[in-house]
């Protein structure tokens, strides 16, 4: 069987150079010469370095770019439409015998309602806020000590890359939701209590409640950690090994290594894994405010206008921490650039 697969693909191999080959090579050239390919290349190496990487990284976004003008700019004008409608509901078109959705007037009204009316509300977006900051600095932290130990030289190295990687697909769709419900995300040692008396016979009690929440987040961010692990220890293997040892000539231990040399060279993948951390936690399915969303979107006494500004609500928290952690990250590694 192996050899008429073999025999098979000679023969294809045989006819394409005999056949096609020469045609294609023609046409082929004749694309590049009269579809202005050449003039590009030639234009594109006549630029300076630092502009043909600028030209090279807009190439790879370039998808990103259509894939949001096709898919993403409709929805997101609607959803500021829709946030600031008076009236945005299904109606029965009685002369056509049809379902189309209505958008009429414009208005503050549902935002004014939030601030106003509905504490509850309120107080389900600060804790989120209050969450999600807590959540990304802790990530960045556990996964960047990760990729510091991957990169000592450890055995199976490609075995641990596969089992950090794991829970960014197990935590993809419901599965997440039945993990929550079995508890499965949370420590026993929290739950009951004996974490939170041990931290009370040591420090003050207003530190208790912020040490106890990273704590019953512990195994989240372990899970959450395996994308920013792969990131960082792609930028730690791309180090320049010349620069660690001349600063070992001039007297510098690892520790000052690392805080001068290896954590500002990672200021750029920080700020990804920043951007990265932050929208995958605040859209994951356990996300309170989500599950506020999904609940007013079907309440009459809300509707689809009022869970639209909750949801631009959720996208400013999002833009919010990711300034902050960005703006830090940049104003800490300002004296070493």
């Amino acid at each position: 069987m192996k050899l008429k697969i073999a025999n098979i693909l000679k023969s294809i191999g045989r006819f394409y150079k005999d056949k096609l080959e020469r045609p294609l090579t023609k046409v082929a050239m004749f694309l590049y010469v009269y579809l202005g390919v050449r003039w590009l290349v030639k234009k594109y190496q006549g630029l300076t370095e630092r502009t043909r990487n600028r030209v090279t990284g807009l190439m790879f976004v370039s998808p990103w770019f259509v894939g949001l003008y096709m898919f993403g700019i409709r929805p997101f004008l609607n959803s500021i439409r829709m946030s600031l409608a008076d009236q945005a509901q299904y109606i029965i078109n009685t002369q056509t015998q049809t379902v189309e959705f209505v958008l009429k007037g414009w208005t503050f009204k549902h935002l004014t309602n939030l601030i106003k009316n509905q504490p509850g509300h309120i107080q389900t977006i600060t804790s989120v806020f209050a969450d999600v900051a807590l959540v990304v600095p802790l990530v960045l932290v556990f996964s960047l000590v990760l990729a510091l130990m991957l990169n000592q030289g450890v055995k199976g190295k490609g075995i641990f890359r596969v089992i950090f990687f794991i829970p960014v697909i197990l935590l993809s769709g419901n599965l997440l939701s039945y993990f929550n419900q079995y508890n499965l995300l949370s420590v026993p040692a929290v739950a009951n209590g004996l974490i939170a008396r041990q931290i009370n016979r040591f420090l003050p009690g207003q530190f208790t409640g912020l040490i106890i929440d990273a704590f019953e987040k512990i195994v989240l961010i372990l899970w959450l950690s395996g994308v920013q692990t792969l990131i960082f220890l792609a930028g730690l293997q791309k180090r320049n090994q010349a620069i660690y040892e001349a600063a070992a000539i001039d007297g510098a231990s690892m520790w000052d290594s690392f805080w001068k040399i290896t954590l500002p060279s990672l200021q750029n993948l920080m700020i990804i894994n920043v951007i990265y951390t932050v929208i995958i936690y605040a859209n994951l399915s356990n996300n309170a405010l989500i599950g506020l969303i999904n609940q007013t979107l079907v309440d009459v006494r809300f509707g689809r206008s009022y869970s639209s500004v909750l949801a631009w609500v959720l996208f400013l928290i999002e833009l919010v921490i990711i300034g902050a952690y960005t703006l830090v990250i940049k104003l800490s590694n300002r004296r070493y650039n």
